[in-house]
């Protein structure tokens, strides 16, 4: 069986060699515990993000760059990424899942520690088997400070292993990590939403995103719309599966972002209306902007929604006529 720690580390030890090359800082804590800042105190970069991304994954993804033209006038970087096994470089480690932090240090966890600890609160165990055991386990930290000894020491304590072989990868989310990371998260935030539809994620081979990646800003409500909007209205999945056509066709239309009541509104102002929680938002927002589904079974092919360059070059560049 795939260890997706395991199999993410080779990529974490070249990340700590080449830290001060990519633009980042590495450290280790008091309690012997890992930490790489990659967009905190340090600028990051393409490469950081990069290798960011592809450990998120478990290293059962890849991920590269790309141009993406949103009108004569205007174009935009993209990310494109390729994961052979979604359940595992998905669901069970991409998605952010893993409370972290309390109060005033709020955090988000993602990536292999995850499906070490599979715990309660983090709902996308309910939806496969998978555990993983390794003596070594790296988790991605969103926050807006470094992580701490007590934050290493709870992701010890729910994995089951020392301190001293906890990797904590961080960034805030006016980075340059943050945004091509977030824009890699296209796949996992359709799984996330084939999750909630109903959607067999047995059934599922391959998949494949493309997604804009937002422009960095040192803003922290903008830096949130522009990020979230690559993805509702810039990015697209492409899933190869094993079901039923009627069961595909019934649930694709239910996937994309335009099956949410707010559809065509920019996140950022959704996101100030719903006092800056996810929660308080309709949840059918958090989606992408288009989805393919090849199903293998039949060879018949399932599509919905579009992307929204209008929508893009209003929230990328909102400062231009």
């Amino acid at each position: 069986m795939i260890s997706v720690n395991k199999n993410a580390m080779p990529m974490v030890r070249d990340l700590i060699k080449r830290a001060e090359s990519l633009g980042c800082a590495y450290k280790v804590l008091d309690n012997g515990a890992h930490v790489v800042d990659m967009g905190i105190h340090m600028p990051g970069s393409w490469e950081a993000a990069r290798m960011f991304t592809e450990i998120n994954m478990a290293c059962l993804g890849t991920c590269s760059y790309r141009d993406y033209e949103l009108s004569e006038t205007y174009s935009a970087p993209a990310v494109e990424v390729y994961c052979d096994n979604p359940l595992l470089g998905c669901l069970a480690s991409q998605i952010a899942g893993y409370p972290l932090g309390s109060g005033d240090f709020a955090a988000i966890g993602s990536g292999p520690a995850r499906a070490q600890a599979a715990l309660a609160e983090d709902h996308c165990f309910e939806y496969t088997d998978y555990r993983d055991q390794h003596h070594e386990v790296v988790i991605g930290v969103q926050a807006n400070e470094l992580p701490n000894e007590a934050m290493a020491e709870k992701v010890a304590a729910d994995c089951k292993v020392k301190p001293e072989n906890v990797y904590l990868l961080a960034h805030n989310t006016t980075c340059i990590v943050a945004s091509v990371q977030v824009s890699a998260r296209i796949m996992e935030q359709t799984v996330n939403k084939m999750i909630a539809k109903g959607f067999d994620l047995d059934t599922i081979q391959f998949s494949r995103g493309l997604c804009v990646v937002a422009p960095v800003v040192f803003d922290d409500d903008d830096a949130m719309g522009k990020i979230n909007d690559c993805l509702l209205y810039g990015g697209k999945s492409e899933f190869w599966v094993r079901w039923e056509d009627e069961k595909i066709e019934e649930i694709i239309p239910q996937l994309v972002t335009e099956n949410s009541k707010d559809y065509g509104t920019l996140f950022k102002e959704l996101f100030l209306e719903a006092d800056r929680n996810f929660y308080n938002m309709d949840l059918d927002i958090h989606s992408p902007a288009e989805v393919t589904i090849y199903n293998m079974n039949t060879g018949n092919v399932f599509h919905a929604g579009k992307i929204r360059r209008d929508l893009m070059i209003k929230s990328l560049y909102n400062n231009c006529n």
